[in-house]
């Protein structure tokens, strides 16, 4: 079944792309007049699919074949020494379609990949990967704008260039990128938005998702849920807007009993600093009302009897956390850097359920004229979890990778990635690294950045 919608979804976005260049003439890649009029708005999404460096790209297909060394690999389990990980070579295949299309009134982008991974040694986690950000964008008379983004997977590790790619998102709660273990993941966040644009400085937004996330291990939560929002934003000149929203939303847990319910209120403000400077910031509160199961201590003269000292209950509880986003941006020529943080409530990683989330993170990428393009990105993640006696969870994660181009279309391609988690437990804590080296094939006049 996931399989089958992964497919489905790539094949109607190919046919899509392959129809006709746009009407006006202009190159997919390049940014149409008007890109630069729209005020910067801290949205939901932190990058576009089908672009790379801060510039959209025309389509390309691309295959890659690669050597990897993988370390801290961990299935959910333990003993009395800590996590068993292990440390495996491998050998990945790999193959995806990146690019945006542009017509008069709509835009696709596509941005899916496939990973076969088998490594010498170990069982569990081998098998096909895949990631699909697929999104379609339309322009109808009156003012009115629709979005649509489908956003889906079938990844195995915890660790390298899946588990960064959401950033400091505070509202993609299926993308799994915290998780503690190397299992096999499959989830899905379906979004569509519309906008109606009243006047040239006022617009109103409505909007709702639905996603899930199941995990292989029973012993780990699924999830279920939804979300709607309304949103008004307010133009002050060109360059600067104002926004306020409401959201609310629900988690189902799957595998264990619990759920909870958010609602949140927000502000916003966005400004171009400069033509290649943009700053957002966003703030608000969330009200969490969740339900879930409490280990209590029980009577003396109860335990006595029953012969236990404590008993699992249930427990309703309301909160109030804290929402926050801040992102500042600078596009150069050919590269792009981008320093984000955010506070909000996240569904946590099948152990860690409704938490509250602290994320920071920072990216740069270049797509040079010449034949080398880079990328770099790290970030920092912490879960305290609303109802469940836990400690916090802290990770910390950054990664590196570098692609040259040999040929007309061959290209050498360097990655590694390093991630560090704890937990209140000191033998629960796992340092993994994880290096490739591989060719890449895809045709094009510029160098290849698939990450």
């Amino acid at each position: 079944m996931w399989e089958v919608r992964l497919w489905c979804a790539l094949w109607a976005a190919c046919c899509l792309l392959a129809q006709a260049p746009p009407p006006d003439g202009s190159k997919a890649y390049e940014d149409q007049p008007g890109d630069q009029d729209q005020p910067t708005v801290l949205a939901r999404e932190k990058g576009r699919p089908g672009e790379r460096s801060g510039k959209l790209l025309d389509v390309r297909f691309y295959a890659d074949i690669a050597g990897v060394y993988d370390t801290g690999l961990i299935a959910p389990s333990v003993n009395g020494a800590g996590v068993t990980t292990a440390a495996t070579f491998g050998i990945e295949t790999g193959y995806g379609i990146i690019g945006t299309r542009r017509w008069k009134h709509g835009q696709l982008s596509v941005d899916y990949r496939g990973t076969d991974r088998h490594y010498s040694t170990r069982q569990l986690i081998q098998g096909l990967d895949q990631f699909l950000d697929l999104s379609y964008s339309h322009q109808f008379e009156h003012h009115l704008e629709a979005d649509l983004k489908e956003t889906a997977g079938d990844v195995s590790l915890a660790n390298g260039i899946y588990s960064y790619l959401p950033l400091t998102s505070t509202d993609w709660f299926a993308i799994p990128y915290n998780e503690l273990f190397d299992i096999r993941t499959r989830f899905a966040q379906s979004r569509i938005d519309l906008t109606w644009q009243k006047t040239a400085r006022l617009s109103f937004g409505i909007g709702g998702d639905g996603y899930l996330v199941r995990r292989s291990s029973m012993l780990l939560a699924g999830l279920d849920g939804y979300s709607v929002r309304a949103s008004a934003a307010y133009r002050l000149s060109r360059g600067q807007t104002v926004s306020v929203d409401y959201n609310q939303s629900r988690f189902d847990f799957q595998n264990t009993f619990g759920n909870a319910r958010l609602q949140s209120a927000a502000a916003g403000y966005a400004v171009e600093l400069s033509p290649r400077w943009q700053f957002a910031v966003r703030g608000g509160a969330i009200l969490v009302d969740s339900l879930n199961i409490a280990q209590v201590a029980v009577d003396p003269a109860i335990a006595a009897i029953i012969g236990r000292s404590f008993a699992n209950v249930t427990r309703f509880q309301s909160v109030y956390a804290p929402l926050a986003e801040v992102m500042l941006e600078r596009r150069f020529e050919r590269s792009v850097f981008t320093l984000q943080g955010s506070k909000g409530v996240s569904p946590g990683n099948g152990v860690y359920l409704t938490s509250r989330q602290t994320a920071a993170g920072l990216s740069y990428s270049y797509a040079g004229y010449g034949r080398w393009t880079l990328g770099v990105n790290a970030g920092y993640d912490e879960l305290a979890t609303i109802g469940q006696t836990l400690g916090k969870y802290t990770n910390l994660q950054g990664g590196a990778g570098v692609t040259y181009r040999m040929g007309p279309e061959t290209h050498l391609e360097l990655r590694y990635d390093y991630r560090h988690y704890t937990t209140q437990n000191a033998l629960y804590q796992k340092d993994s690294s994880r290096l490739s080296l591989g060719l890449a094939f895809s045709a094009g006049a510029t160098p290849l950045a698939i990450w």
